[in-house]
């Protein structure tokens, strides 16, 4: 019954949100379902479950409820309320971190968020998404970031987003359709970051649901299994 869920199960209930001991926020909508979809055809093609009792993505919010705002605001509103929600040994019963694009705009907002609580810190309570997210158990935010930077050391500057992570080949079979859905296009290192117009990122997301398969999500697939780690979680 909702009268025992504690503060942050209510108001996660209240506004939508599937939230779990271990959650993590996303700018919007798009990247929520693509996690959820690449966990899905994980679990069909190995038997390893990345999402579901243990771990949520869930969606900041829709449309201008979402993006690096949405998360800045339901990072500290949901970290003000689990700090009362303990389990019986004391612990905290939560660990919410956010996610952001690594683009201007999520440089931005890891700024933002550690001068309005500077307890948040990047690699420990946000992250950005890199080309390379290292599979690593050191938790350590400071040993942490060396890691990101050694293993991306060649890609520093490239913007990366989560369609970034879907293999080249399914992108380039998305583009071969619709050409007037890319913008520019950035290389380094073989790693390429698209931008696409909306309509175009609308259009990718279902080209998504209806062709993906488990080696075009992959990318997406790594991304999980290294928030996890980040996380404490297998």
């Amino acid at each position: 019954m909702d009268s025992e869920l504690d503060a942050v199960a209510r108001y996660g209930l209240a506004i939508g949100f599937s939230v779990r001991n271990r959650t993590v926020l996303v700018e919007g909508t798009t990247d929520a379902d693509l996690f959820r979809f690449a966990a899905r055809l994980e679990f069909e093609f190995s038997g390893i479950s990345l999402l579901g009792t243990d771990l949520a993505v869930v969606a900041a919010g829709s449309g201008n409820c979402g993006g690096t705002r949405g998360v800045i605001r339901e990072l500290l509103a949901l970290r003000a309320m689990a700090r009362i929600c303990l389990l019986p040994n004391g612990r905290p019963r939560y660990r919410i971190v956010g996610l952001f694009d690594n683009d201007r705009a999520g440089k931005q907002a890891v700024r933002e968020i550690h001068e309005l609580d500077t307890s948040v810190l990047e690699y420990k309570d946000v992250f950005r998404l890199w080309p390379i997210m290292p599979m690593s158990q050191n938790l350590d935010p400071r040993a942490l970031q060396g890691i990101f930077e050694r293993e991306n050391v060649f890609t520093i500057g490239l913007d990366w987003e989560l369609e970034d992570a879907l293999s080249g080949e399914f992108v380039d079979a998305f583009l071969l359709e619709h050409p007037e859905a890319l913008v520019r296009s950035k290389t380094i290192q073989n790693r390429i970051h698209r931008d696409l117009t909306a309509d175009g990122k609308a259009r990718l997301h279902q080209f998504i649901r209806r062709n993906a398969m488990y080696a075009d999500l992959v990318g997406v697939c790594a991304i999980l299994k290294a928030l996890r780690l980040y996380l404490g979680l297998k």
